[in-house]
């Protein structure tokens, strides 16, 4: 678990479906894409892989991204195929996956854009029907981008070229490939073309970008200097407005009208401005072109179906009350419209059927079954009047499906049908015929009553009764009414007192009634929730659920005996608790009724507070590490005590159940202020527990929530940064100090007089502390927090260190802090749970300028970010930051670092820095890191130019000299004519570097062949300089030329007489060599030369010289030298 990633806490540990596992390597879509490509092509096979493969990528479609640009190249050449349309499937779910992030989606949408202008252009018509689905959901997000920025034209030219396509297709009915599928869901993207190229609701044009919905691309997102024009785009907008209106009316294709009726509800609820317009044309409409184009009936019909569906839904939303009157009145039209249409339908196929004569050999032509419905419905016959139907006893069926049957049948009939059938019973009850009620009436259970003889003095017809008939049936009827009169209720009746039950009895029966009240409640859950449509008042218990709130009611407003409520309501407790995932309902409606009694009651009450810590305390140590239950039940209680803020603590201490508990204290600071300090205090403190497993949740349940805005953000940072700052001592200067040895206070005693004579060093001393501790934040303690030590350092800085991967100014208090730390082994624990801080920022623009202004005393820490930052590779701006430590001849960079960057210096600059390159080899590890130095810098300067920049620096000979080995070692680059060159030029320096001679004997040693360019060249040079002047060069060039001779006697014999006689004693096995060298050169004063030099018996002619001191003498020539 990384404190410094971007997943929220209940992405992790609460998915929505409990069966849910973490996805394993068997189920990685690519690995199912792969397989489904290794079977055979168009096969049923990869068919069936393909489909496993879409359905993992829906269930993660992050991958998708990645994916789809590598298999554009698959599908924009050849023909149909399966990959081809399972390929835009993918792309159609890239695009219009909900869960995706918008710039992903946009970054999809360029990427597919192109080839999807291909496919478009082609001939083939499923896949241009498959591909102006997808430009629908890409619109919006390519009009965002190119109404925001400017991006690569090529990009607009693709935008522009498919949407006129895609146009031309709704608008053009010669448009080829001539399809009506084509034309249909063209007219779907037309409607998204209009959408943007209006305005969005309101009427503000500055609270035009606050749209209720964030997706709603518009004409008033368009920005200055973007790559669209308002007044086109506002201008295409209207005209296509227009263009849809104008075939609404015209088209005559049934195909084409659905998609255009459909999209009239989404353009007048997304743009009510044009809403008066369209609800118009929708109200004045009539199917007169599908009439005109002899379509047929059930297809006219179909349409005028889709139209009076789209008003109905316009009717019932409510910001177009004001069009009610005038969509109810096109209604009432359609429906009379709609009538006419099916009764002349009817009389039309009569009379064709009537007209025409059927031969005897003729074969009934077959019907659908909604025209035999129809048949059946217009050839009802009237019955024989006498009011009874098949005898079928009806009183053995469900009511509720005798009365759906009955309204289903009179829906059918017409209304002349069904006023004729009303006068037939009529008139056989009329006539007492014998059959017109005695079904009837046995269905209703009515038994059959003889008259009695006065009853048949006078038989009246109920319905010829006049008004004055009626008056005499009351007066007859006034005696009955007065022996009704009386009212009977329960009040007239006495019960007994019922037989007092003892306790226990009383237990058992309080508990079997709440029982018996559960199960026959628990019964009503399956009934359908109310509408919320409705203009009743909305109540806070479903009417499904009051007896939860009569079975509350019982258990709290029933006052009687205090034990006797004690036991009631702990029974209640009990009850909830055997199943509180199924109960909690129940129990926040209870505590709900507890908390109102306590407040109204005159006596103050904690039967609320003692039956919530009750349940919870029972429930909460066996509750599932996945459970949901607890944040409703939380989320419904009238008011959150102290205690279980506690009780939620606790539980977060349970690192098998904690994750409940951080959310639940989360979503109580979040949504109950009252509560908020003492919970928030709470998480805080968790936030610096001990165990880690404690104490990452708990920062990851704070951070990851609340933004910079949130109201909890300023106490979190206080709190952050006090634990952090708690790794400091708590006084830094000392102003007593007590001395046990007795030899150093006089010399204490000495420095605090002095400080005192100075101007009260005490004085000062405490000013400098204030103003040292003056900025700092205020130190926090918590209980879960011991004493500083390396170990318990994790525990103080975690919380800040979250805190600053989101708020990067908490860097400086953090590198403030560092300097001031009481012990080094602090520092290094502090420094190791920060680098994976840096490491998740990486070189942003705080840090970096952090790294540029670095104080004293944070050297090290410095050091250790920038390489961590380099050591994948450096940046401009890090690169940038190096360079300006470098030119500060006060901060000390590492070698490390320089070698990081050193290709991306100049050349005077690599110069410059060499040595601190060439340092690195005191360190053996750091050999590879300075040959790829070597090499980065051969791009800003030639080999030999290297070569002799290594030579000038003298302050770490033995690091050089190991430098200029890694040299030698690469002779692919310091080839022998390179080394030449820059012996050469070493030789030119004014002073000789000490290590010159030792690498010309390494060159000479490795390449034979440079011996005569030595001999003749490099040597002069060096006697040239007088090299006898420095004895350790000297003494390398009398070896130089003992491992060179014979080439480097030429050479010799151009040195004074004293420095050959040098050479020559300090190297005896030159004498011959020479002296034959000397002989065998053509001249007369070679024997002379013999004499002087080696002391032979027969001298040469004396030829002296003053001898002067080396620094001042000319160069003196030898008589070979002369010859």
């Amino acid at each position: 678990m990384s404190l410094y990633s971007e997943d929220d806490l209940g992405g992790y540990f609460l998915p929505d479906d409990n069966n849910s596992t973490a996805p394993s390597s068997s189920g990685d879509p690519l690995h199912a894409l792969t397989a489904a490509l290794a079977l055979p092509s168009e096969s049923t096979a990869q068919q069936d892989g393909l489909s496993e493969a879409a359905s993992k990528f829906e269930g993660n479609p992050s991958k998708l991204p990645e994916l789809v640009p590598q298999l554009l190249g698959l599908i924009s050449d050849g023909g149909d195929s399966m990959l081809r349309f399972w390929t835009l499937d993918m792309i159609a779910l890239a695009v219009g996956r909900s869960g995706l992030k918008l710039d992903i989606k946009m970054t999809v949408a360029q990427q597919c854009l192109e080839a999807l202008v291909k496919l478009l252009n082609s001939n083939s018509i499923i896949t241009i029907k498959a591909v102006i689905p997808i430009f629908s959901t890409i619109y919006p997000l390519i009009f965002r981008l190119l109404a925001t920025s400017r991006p690569p034209s090529e990009i607009v030219e693709l935008f522009n070229t498919s949407k006129m396509r895609i146009l031309t297709f709704a608008l053009d009915p010669n448009a080829q490939p001539n399809n009506v599928g084509i034309r249909a869901v063209s007219w779907k993207f037309l409607q998204k073309v209009v959408l943007a190229g209006t305005r969005a609701a309101g009427a503000d044009p500055r609270l035009q970008h606050r749209a209720t919905n964030l997706n709603d691309v518009n004409l008033s997102m368009i920005q200055p200097n973007c790559s669209l024009n308002p007044a086109e785009v506002e201008e295409e907008g209207s005209a296509l407005l227009t263009q849809l209106v104008t075939h609404l009316y015209s088209l005559s294709d049934p195909a084409l009208l659905h998609p255009i009726i459909n999209s009239l509800p989404i353009l007048c609820k997304s743009r009510p401005v044009i809403a008066d317009a369209l609800i118009s044309s929708m109200t004045l409409w009539t199917p007169s072109a599908l009439g005109a184009a002899g379509k047929q009936p059930m297809e006219i019909r179909a349409v005028e179906k889709t139209m009076r569906i789209v008003m109905s839904h316009l009717l019932r939303h409510p910001p177009f009350a004001n069009f009610s009157a005038r969509l109810n009145e096109a209604l009432v039209r359609q429906k009379q419209r709609m009538e006419s249409a099916f009764i002349a339908e009817a009389q039309a196929r009569k009379e064709r059927r009537k007209n025409k004569g059927k031969h005897a050999m003729d074969e009934p032509v077959a019907e659908s079954s909604e025209q035999a419905q129809k048949r059946a419905r217009l050839e009802m016959r009237s019955g024989t009047g006498v009011g009874k139907g098949p005898e079928v006893d009806i009183s053995q069926l469900p009511v509720e499906q005798v009365i759906d049957a009955v309204m289903e049948g009179l829906d059918v009939v017409s209304l002349e049908l069904l006023n004729t059938a009303f006068e037939n019973a009529r008139q056989a009850i009329v006539n007492s015929s014998p059959e017109a009620i005695p079904l009837l009436a046995s269905v209703l259970g009515v038994d059959k009553v003889e008259p009695k003889d006065e009853d048949l003095d006078e038989i009246l017809n109920p319905l010829d009764m006049d008004l004055d008939d009626d008056d005499l049936l009351l007066e007859e009827s006034d005696e009955i009414a007065g022996e009704e009169e009386i009212p009977v209720t329960f009040t007239s009746f006495e019960l007994p007192l019922p037989e007092p039950l003892d306790a226990e009895d009383k237990t058992y029966v309080l508990s079997t009634a709440l029982q018996r009240i559960w199960t026959t409640g628990a019964d009503l859950s399956t009934l359908p929730d109310p509408k919320e449509e409705t203009d009743a008042i909305k109540l806070a218990v479903k009417p499904k659920e009051m007896w939860m709130l009569l079975l509350a009611r019982l258990a709290t407003r029933v006052n009687g005996d205090v034990d006797m409520d004690k036991e009631r309501r702990k029974a209640v407790a009990d009850f909830v608790v055997e199943d509180f995932v199924n109960r909690s309902k129940f129990a926040s409606i209870w505590l709900n009724e507890e908390w109102y009694n306590s407040k109204i009651s005159r006596s103050l009450s904690s039967s609320y507070e003692d039956n919530l810590l009750s349940i919870l305390t029972t429930y909460l140590p066996k509750i599932d590490s996945k459970d949901k239950t607890l944040f409703a039940f939380i989320s419904d209680l009238p008011e959150i005590p102290p205690q279980l803020t506690q009780l939620l603590e606790n539980l977060c201490q349970d690192v098998d159940r904690n994750l409940v508990g951080f959310l639940a204290l989360r979503d109580i600071v979040e949504t109950r202020p009252p509560a908020r300090k003492l919970a928030l205090d709470s998480l805080l403190s968790l936030c610096t527990h001990p165990e880690r497993k404690v104490r990452v949740p708990a920062i990851i349940t704070t951070v990851r929530r609340w933004g910079p805005d949130s109201p909890m953000m300023p106490t979190l940072v206080k709190y952050a940064l006090g634990t952090l700052w708690r790794l400091r001592s708590d006084s830094p200067l000392k102003s007593k100090v007590k001395i046990e040895d007795p030899a150093n206070v006089d010399e204490e005693d000495v420095k605090m007089e002095e400080s005192n004579e100075n101007g009260n060093g005490e004085d000062e001393i405490e000013r400098q502390s204030d103003s040292e501790t003056k900025d700092e934040p205020e130190k926090v303690e918590s209980k879960y927090l011991e004493e500083v030590s390396p170990e318990t350092v994790q525990q103080h800085v975690e919380l800040a260190f979250a805190l600053t991967r989101r708020n990067q100014q908490l860097l400086d208090s953090i590198f403030q802090l560092y300097p001031k730390l009481p012990s080094t082994e602090i520092q290094d624990a502090l420094e190791a749970q920060l680098m994976p801080l840096i490491q998740s920022l990486g070189p942003t623009e705080k840090l970096l300028e952090i790294l540029k202004r670095y104080s004293a005393g944070t050297e090290k820490l410095i050091m250790r970010i920038i390489g961590l930052l380099s050591s994948n590779g450096s940046n401009a701006a890090l690169i940038g930051v190096i360079k300006s430590l470098l030119d500060d001849e006060d901060k000390e960079v590492e070698g490390k670092f320089v070698a990081s960057v050193v290709g991306d210096l100049d050349k005077t600059e690599i110069e410059k820095q060499l040595p601190r390159i060439v340092s690195l080899l005191a360190n053996p590890e750091d050999k590879d890191l300075v040959r790829t130095a070597f090499a980065s810098v051969l791009g800003k300067m030639t080999p030999a130019d290297l070569m002799v920049a290594l030579h000038k620096d003298e302050s770490q000979l033995k690091y050089t000299i190991e430098a200029i080995g890694i040299c030698f070692s690469m002779t692919t680059v310091f080839r022998s004519d390179v080394l030449a060159n820059s012996m050469s030029r070493i030789a030119e320096l004014p002073t000789l570097p000490v290590v010159f001679l030792r690498t010309i004997i390494q060159v000479v040693t490795t390449y034979k062949s440079l011996i005569p360019f030595v001999a003749n060249h490099v040597l002069p040079k060096l006697i040239a300089k007088k090299i006898w002047e420095n004895k350790p060069i000297w003494d390398g060039f009398i070896r130089l030329v003992k491992l060179i001779s014979p080439a480097s006697f030429g050479s010799l014999l151009q040195l004074p007489k004293e420095q050959l006689r040098e050479v020559i004693t300090k190297q005896p096995t030159l004498k011959n060599g020479l002296r034959s060298f000397i002989a065998n050169k053509p001249g007369s004063g070679n024997k002379n030369a013999l004499a002087e030099i080696f002391g032979d018996e027969s001298p040469a002619p004396a030829q002296t010289s003053v001898a002067t001191p080396p620094s001042t003498q000319p160069q003196v020539q030898t008589p070979i030298q002369t010859q």
